[in-house]
């Protein structure tokens, strides 16, 4: 099925693990594709699957946190594919520090990243948005903005300030047909959940990642589902928000994490307290 054939999306944070795998589907089904990431290496490897899959790809290895690099994006869009249907604000890195730690630089830095460099590349894209009287918005947030972890402060405040903004917007664009989605992204595998447990535990990348290899069978057993997700598991959701399937659904926060939120953490029962721990080790939570 090709949901997506004729539209055109931009997509910030492609080269990620998540980022590909959504901007695979999204060339999977028909759409045409604006690339972002800071890591060039990792922006063409996402493009050239997206090629494969028979888009027409352009790649920016540009800064979300630039305003002229955003509009850079929108117009590149208007440019090649002649308008703008959907942006998926996606990048982002991790964030790990103590809440004292966090000084007004750090603080800074998160917030421009997670919180502006999201808005940034929407903002470019929406006066063509309005032009056409028609576009789709989605937001990458996460369940840290809507449960308590700790060490992340700022970048929980700036994920929860992505909930409130599809609100406001939803309502200020709505005449326009417009529409604003935030996805609360549970535990996913990939390189974001390895750092994470590198930075608060020490470890070098190739430790971490033992460490969540080796406690996989129990980290599973947190989630109501049975199992962590994968990017794939996300890929699915987006070209949802893409299309045309999801006209009716705006203003609101999606969570997107196996029933991590609301209901796995009964499956916690069955640990002790070592797998337990482990466990918040392999997720980049403090669960001890």
């Amino acid at each position: 099925m090709r949901r997506l054939e004729g539209k055109v999306a931009i997509v910030t944070g492609a080269g990620g693990s998540i980022g590909t795998a959504g901007v695979k589907r999204l060339a999977e089904e028909g759409a045409n594709l604006v690339l972002n990431d800071i890591r060039e290496e990792a922006l063409m490897a996402a493009a050239e699957a997206c090629r494969e899959a028979g888009a027409k790809v352009v790649t920016l290895a540009t800064d979300t946190r630039s305003e002229e690099a955003c509009d850079e994006m929108a117009a590149k869009a208007v440019e090649e594919f002649g308008r703008i249907d959907t942006v998926w604000a996606n990048a982002g890195q991790v964030w790990v520090a103590e809440a004292l730690e966090q000084d007004k630089d750090f603080w800074t830095r998160c917030l421009d990243l997670e919180l502006t460099g999201q808005w940034l590349p929407v903002r470019a894209a929406l006066p063509t948005m309005q032009a056409q009287n028609s576009g789709s918005v989605i937001f990458s947030s996460s369940m840290t903005a809507n449960v308590g972890i700790k060490h992340i402060s700022a970048y929980s405040a700036a994920k929860g300030a992505l909930q409130a903004l599809v609100k406001a917007l939803s309502v200020e664009f709505g005449h326009h047909k417009i529409r604003f989605n935030s996805l609360a992204l549970g535990s996913v595998e990939g390189r974001h959940i390895i750092e994470s447990n590198a930075m608060r535990s020490g470890m070098t990348y190739e430790e971490a990642e033992a460490v969540v290899n080796m406690t996989k069978k129990f980290r599973d057993l947190i989630f109501a589902v049975g199992r962590m997700g994968t990017p794939e598991d996300i890929a699915p959701i987006v070209a949802y928000f893409a299309s045309d399937e999801s006209e009716w659904v705006t203003g609101a926060n999606h969570y997107i994490d196996g029933g991590l939120t609301h209901l796995g953490m009964a499956g916690m029962h069955n640990l002790d307290s070592e797998q337990l721990m482990a466990v918040g080790s392999a997720l980049g939570i403090e669960l001890g």
